[in-house]
């Protein structure tokens, strides 16, 4: 089985761009060594096996091309050239059963969307393509189903149960996509569920799925980052009837399949 590469975390959306820039100033003559003296020269890296990654992931993801020239070297002269604006990233059920969805879903349930810098530095490679972020997959989830009536979001509650997430960054990924007030919804009623002191489900599976959450939860306030489930009304309106159409059955057994106690 291929292995999914994670890129560096230390990779930055704004030194992404600025390399995009200077390989755009430099029109025909954006070699490898001209844009490392360009971004050098700017105090943008400090570090040409820094700026080889940013090449490599900013190919990968369509942004630039490469063409070599000879040059009557050892190696040809790698030029690059801007081909678009926007990244492109891999997102589906299919990229989320690869980051861990214990569910039978199409493999094949895989496409390409547009992002910006922010979503592809936070991008994995796995055979040759950019698969986005958990969180980056669980909001264009979230947002495809609000959109196309797909009926995946109890997936996306699968995962928000069971996973730590980068909370701060889901939810202004949600906000920009106008799916926030949904996610904040969504965590709170996974919250209320799971804090009952009544259910009429399996002790198993119910404290099983309580007990994740709820250490989740307590991780979120301890970082501080719950104030932003808490204090915060979220943008947007997409997905919340989704949402509230949810029952407890809907998010309690969705979690317990994630977690491999419940079929």
């Amino acid at each position: 089985m291929t292995q999914a590469l994670l890129m560096p975390r230390s990779l930055d959306p704004v030194k992404a761009e600025e390399v995009t820039k200077a390989v755009e100033r430099l029109g025909k003559s954006a070699s490898f060594r001209s844009v490392w003296r360009e971004v050098a020269r700017a105090g943008v890296l400090t570090h040409h096996r820094t700026l080889r990654t940013y090449l490599d992931l900013l190919v990968r993801s369509g942004v630039l091309k490469v063409r070599t020239r000879d040059v009557r070297s050892v190696y040809p002269q790698q030029i690059y050239f801007v081909k678009s604006k926007r990244p492109e990233i891999w997102v589906g059920l299919g990229i989320l059963q690869k980051h861990g969805l214990n569910w039978d879903v199409p493999e094949t349930d895989v496409r390409v969307i547009p992002t910006d810098f922010a979503g592809l530095v936070r991008s994995t490679l796995f055979d040759q393509s950019l698969m986005a972020s958990l969180e980056d997959c669980l909001v264009d989830e979230v947002y495809r189903d609000a959109e196309k009536k797909t009926g995946t979001t109890h997936l996306v509650a699968a995962m928000i149960s069971t996973r730590r997430l980068d909370l701060p960054y889901l939810l202004k990924r949600a906000d920009e996509k106008h799916v926030g007030r949904a996610f904040r919804l969504l965590f709170k009623r996974i919250l209320e569920t799971v804090s009952s002191n009544e259910t009429d489900f399996d002790a198993p599976l119910f404290l099983a799925v309580r007990s994740r959450f709820l250490r989740i939860t307590r991780q979120y306030v301890q970082s501080g980052s719950w104030k932003f489930i808490q204090d915060e009304k979220g943008i947007g309106t997409y997905g919340v009837g989704i949402i509230n159409g949810l029952s407890e059955s809907d998010l309690v057994l969705a979690a317990g399949k994630q977690l491999g106690v419940t079929g």
